[in-house]
């Protein structure tokens, strides 16, 4: 297992070089291995191998408002024991970078396009518990291998003294390096993104942190069905709620797992003025990431414009955010509007909008030369 922190190799930028689980990495104990159809291998644990495992929160937000879609890889055959959790190993094909949300900043530079992110972003500022919505999942079209497109939330703590920024966060991506297809990815800094290491800042269960708490769902799957252009649209349920000391995820309808609220206690700090305490931000988004010097063709979404509306464009709706006191209201993201390429990448919101979406957004584009799918 890692113990040391790489080195930063810009000021919110992490370069990952991780090879496997901690479990597999460690010998931990495995009571069965199985390979999915898409290649992956899961390594089945006893659940209290992760220690004392907490119980989830007693309710979802949007429990009764989203069709429940079954998102598990598993059959009779792939299903682990009685009592036991899913591990993914990894193939060490972790996207190359993790960076900060834009937070009012498209931080593109000028005649640069390697290395660039870009957004169609939202972000509301206030102090809360966490925030869930429904995201509409599609197969983006990625134009290099080492790139990625996603859709995705951050439950943010931002100025956090001696620190920066500490995110917990959570959407889906394809990123060709990893998997063929699009995947649940799980994310947590409690450093502002200056270093990977084991409760510290990492992807999903490359590094500890993550406590599973699901046999079904896992940060890492393959997701199907995904949605089609002027056909069927599936939605990706996403919620983060802090809760009994730990940031719960929760995906189409099931607790997921968690990370410990007190892995944010860090470099002197009290818990109130980190993420163990609470959130002060909340960010949901699109972003793509291209490594080629030209600019990307990488598709956000469906590859569709915001303006296109449902059926085309991808979504983000029933946003909500979950205050302090543990109340749910709608998430209201317009002062945190921030699109970085409205050519090749657009958004179209609708907060607090009254109808049965409640706060939601289009959003999504081509890339460069307004061609889907390249």
């Amino acid at each position: 297992m890692r113990w040391q922190l790489l080195n930063a190799v810009a000021a919110t930028v992490l370069t990952s070089t991780a090879t496997a689980s901690y479990v597999h990495d460690q010998g931990l104990p495995v009571e069965k291995t199985v390979t999915l159809p898409d290649g992956q291998i899961i390594d089945w644990v006893k659940k209290d191998i992760q220690g004392e495992v907490a119980q989830p929160p007693a309710a979802l937000s949007h429990a009764k408002t989203f069709k429940k879609l079954n998102l598990s890889p598993f059959n009779e055959t792939t299903q682990g024991p009685p009592g036991t959790v899913p591990i993914p190993r990894s193939n060490g094909g972790l996207p190359i970078t993790k960076v900060a949300p834009p937070h009012g900043s498209s931080r593109v530079k000028a005649r640069q396009y390697a290395n660039q992110h870009w957004y169609s972003s939202s972000s509301q500022s206030a102090n809360s518990h966490g925030s869930s919505a429904a995201l509409s999942m599609f197969k983006a079209y990625v134009a290099n291998n080492n790139d990625f497109s996603l859709l995705q939330t951050a439950v943010v703590h931002l100025d956090v003294p001696n620190v920066g920024i500490q995110t917990v966060e959570a959407g889906w991506i394809n990123y060709p390096a990893q998997t063929g297809n699009p995947h649940l990815f799980s994310f947590y800094t409690t450093n502002a993104y200056q270093g990977y290491g084991d409760n510290v800042c990492g992807w999903n269960t490359e590094y500890r942190g993550w406590v599973q708490y699901d046999n079904q769902y896992y940060p890492g799957m393959e997701l199907s069905p995904l949605s089609v252009v002027g056909g069927d649209q599936h939605n990706l349920q996403i919620q983060y709620k802090l809760d009994g000391g730990n940031w719960w995820l929760a995906v189409n309808g099931k607790w997921v797992g968690y990370y410990p609220a007190s892995m944010f206690v860090t470099r002197g700090n009290s818990a109130g003025v980190t993420l163990a305490d609470h959130a002060n931000a909340v960010d949901w988004y699109g972003e793509i990431y291209q490594s080629e010097n030209s600019m990307t063709t990488t598709d956000m979404g469906s590859g569709h414009f915001a303006a296109e509306g449902y059926g085309k464009a991808a979504y983000i709706r029933n946003i909500l955010i979950t205050g302090t006191d543990d109340r749910d209201s709608d998430y209201d993201g317009s002062a945190g509007v921030v699109v970085s390429d409205t050519n090749r990448y657009t958004i179209d919101t609708h907060f607090r909008s009254g109808t049965s979406w409640g706060s939601y957004f289009f959003l999504g584009g081509p890339g460069a030369g307004g061609v889907i799918g390249g």
